[in-house]
């Protein structure tokens, strides 16, 4: 009986073992693909695919390498590709980063910088440092951007400088 009791009261996990279990991954995934759809209407708002996927049971968000977003509205479709990738807060805040590259194909908007953040809720989508902008006629450099997509409003900050090609006449 004694045995017994000390069997179950006896603790398994060895000196710092606790730590490697709250730091270990509970999902490794490869050549990943996920969709997420709005609750109001059931319209798809992002396909989501990646090289790598690494998922947390004790911390709340999911890692990726070479992510792809795609997703579209009335105002056309926008691809972003990324070397690295972290959804959070549900798949809400999906965060890009290492060399970010937008496209919107039906615009002819190409959009480059080194963190992209987008939040899947509302269609925005921003970044915090330096943004480079090709579009049909010309690019603008600006320190900090935000875009709402649905809206097609994009707000420049931080030393703002366009270049534009003027017709031939």
């Amino acid at each position: 009986m004694l045995l017994l009791i000390w069997l179950h009261e006896w603790d398994s996990s060895l000196p710092g073992e606790d730590q490697a279990v709250l730091t270990a991954p509970a999902i490794i995934a490869k050549k990943i693909t996920a969709r997420a759809f709005s609750e109001e209407d059931g319209e798809l708002q992002y396909h989501l695919i990646a090289d790598n996927l690494v998922q947390y049971v004790h911390n709340p968000l999911t890692e990726m390498q070479q992510p792809e977003l795609e997703m579209a509205n009335d105002k056309g479709s926008w691809t972003i590709v990324s070397e690295q990738g972290v959804v959070q807060e549900n798949g809400d805040l999906i965060v890009f980063s290492g060399d970010v590259r937008a496209r919107n194909q039906q615009q002819k908007i190409t959009l480059d910088t080194q963190e992209l953040r987008f939040l899947s809720e509302t269609n925005i989508a921003s970044s915090p440092g330096d943004v480079d902008i090709e579009f049909e006629s010309g690019r603008t450099r600006a320190g900090a951007l935000e875009a709402d997509l649905d809206k097609g409003i994009l707000t420049l900050e931080k030393g703002v400088k366009s270049e534009f090609d003027a017709p031939a006449s």
